[in-house]
């Protein structure tokens, strides 16, 4: 991998929770390709995760970008009520390894953690993350995220400005 494109796979996963924190809607899904898929699996009571977000709950599961533009524009029209008031969002990441796989991917593989503030309350969630990106015409685009929460107790509705 060129240090050009490990310097563009960081930035744009860094970019991503900006993004988020500052409700800059069209350029975050713009971050996306059109089939990406976005995931949050569920811990099992055994511990482990779910591994079929076709036949197994998940937290969040959108299957290409257009479910996430749905998400958006219910946000934005206030039709998502718990999103009524959108909360005040900070994220932080850490990158932990990139790396590009054989078929020409790169994949990031970090660990975040979020903070909210909505209705007099301060909520945190944290966990680790992969984005498997592709390069197109346009540079960098997610292909994949999978975002694990690792938070036991999750108080408040969960997100995609959340994680």
């Amino acid at each position: 991998m060129t240090d050009a494109l490990f310097v563009e796979a960081t930035r744009l996963v860094e970019r991503e929770g900006w993004l988020l924190d500052t409700r800059a809607w069209d350029a975050w899904l713009d971050l996306y390709l059109p089939d990406a898929e976005y995931w949050l699996p569920c811990y099992l009571e055994d511990g482990s995760l779910t591994s079929d977000p076709q036949s197994q709950i998940s937290l969040i599961y959108y299957e290409s970008r257009a479910g996430l533009e749905d998400r958006i524009y219910r946000i934005r029209t206030d039709q998502s009520l718990a999103s009524r008031p959108l909360p005040r969002t900070a994220h932080t990441v850490n990158i932990g390894n990139i790396y590009q796989a054989d078929d020409g991917s790169v994949v990031v593989n970090s660990s975040w953690s979020s903070f909210s503030y909505r209705l007099e309350q301060t909520y945190n969630f944290f966990g680790t993350q992969e984005h498997i990106l592709k390069l197109g015409d346009q540079g960098l685009k997610i292909a994949s995220r999978r975002i694990l929460v690792m938070n036991d107790n999750i108080p408040c509705p969960l997100d995609v400005y959340s994680v």
